[in-house]
């Protein structure tokens, strides 16, 4: 079974559009902050995995279905998980989820992929991001 990597956001102010909901835009961010979690979780970060595995990752496709609007002061769960290894790719599933309730907000597929530091060209999915996370 995937590690899965959770955290709460509240809705703030400055993240509403002109509407009073969660823009769009902010999903992203959030789900970004996912990604970055995933990989504290078990001690690394965007730095630490050049530097032990000499490989960067890119984002190279975001998809987001939206299901409910947020709004200031909801609360929310941000879960991250690996839902598909390739060869030099990943696809990361995450899912937004209204806190007590648990009614999804939104769901996303983010799909990396690992490239060389030094060169930029995409290499194979380090083995040990595999052990860690799938």
């Amino acid at each position: 079974m995937a590690y899965v990597s959770t955290y709460q956001v509240e809705v703030r102010s400055y993240e509403l559009d002109i509407y009073n909901h969660v823009n769009n835009a902010v999903y992203i961010n959030w789900l970004e902050h996912g990604r970055s979690k995933l990989l504290q979780d078990k001690g690394f970060n965007y730095t630490r995995i050049e530097q032990a595995w000499g490989v960067r990752f890119m984002t190279v496709r975001t998809e987001i279905d939206y299901k409910s609007a947020m709004v200031l002061g909801d609360k929310a769960e941000v879960s991250t998980q690996v839902e598909k290894v390739g060869t030099t790719s990943v696809t990361i599933a995450h899912a937004i989820a209204r806190l007590g309730t648990g009614a999804p907000v939104a769901s996303a597929r983010v799909v990396i992929v690992y490239t060389d530091a030094a060169t930029g060209r995409p290499v194979a999915v380090p083995a040990e991001f595999v052990r860690l996370y799938t």
